[in-house]
């Protein structure tokens, strides 16, 4: 992630207006702090100044703040941190920005245990939405076809079941497409647990077992090759 903050601050680009008057201004001059507002002159920055010390920090002290608090899993501290982070993170494709939005997910992943609250459901899945959108641009697609069983998952505990049930059919056929069985498996066990949660018992059998057998026979496939 901090290769990802030290990429936005260089692709930052100098705001045309003043931050407080918001008047065009050929020769803004940059809060020495966040780096972030631009003032026209002192008596604009120190008008701001009540106002913008509410949220002046440095990008790099936003990213370190964001991995103590989930190293210390203090999902609130991580969480009041979302807003700027996914400012931050706009328009960035890498896997420090994965992994960035991963913090936020894991942190409502931790608020919906803790408190039993739809909501971080919700927004754990909407974190995994926007990975994997990522992780397909990045061509990873094992990692890619996970966050869709995961954010299935979070689908289903808020009660939106036929998304959750979209999301691990994509699932299913990345895993196909690629050859990841792993993933297709945890999809198609998705869908059955999902089926039998509903009450469609019919369709609630394992409907992983094929998926396994066809595992086995790829791995007695490639040792005979070897």
């Amino acid at each position: 992630m901090a290769d990802s903050m030290a990429l936005v601050i260089q692709t930052l680009t100098l705001q045309a207006r003043c931050s407080h008057c918001e008047r065009d201004c050929a020769d803004l001059k940059r809060c020495s702090v966040c780096k972030q507002a631009s003032y026209c002159g002192a008596a604009c920055q120190n008008a701001a100044w009540k106002k913008h010390k509410k949220t002046c920090v440095t990008l790099q002290e936003v990213a370190k703040r964001v991995k103590l608090a989930s190293g210390g899993t203090d999902w609130r501290g991580v969480i009041k941190w979302e807003g700027r982070m996914e400012e931050l993170l706009e328009g960035q494709c890498d896997a420090a920005c994965a992994e960035g939005l991963n913090h936020f997910k894991r942190a409502h992943t931790a608020g919906m245990t803790s408190t039993g609250s739809k909501d971080h459901a919700l927004a754990a899945a909407r974190l995994q939405d926007r990975r994997i959108e990522l992780l397909g641009k990045m061509e990873l697609f094992r990692d890619q076809g996970e966050a869709m069983c995961d954010a299935a998952e979070h689908l289903f505990t808020a009660d939106k079941r036929e998304q959750a049930a979209t999301y691990f059919q994509r699932a299913r056929d990345v895993g196909a497409a690629h050859g990841f069985f792993s993933v297709e498996c945890s999809a198609c066990l998705g869908l059955g647990y999902q089926a039998m949660m509903e009450g469609r018992h019919e369709e609630g059998v394992d409907p992983c077992c094929e998926m396994r057998s066809q595992r086995r026979r790829c791995v007695r496939t490639r040792t005979t090759h070897a």
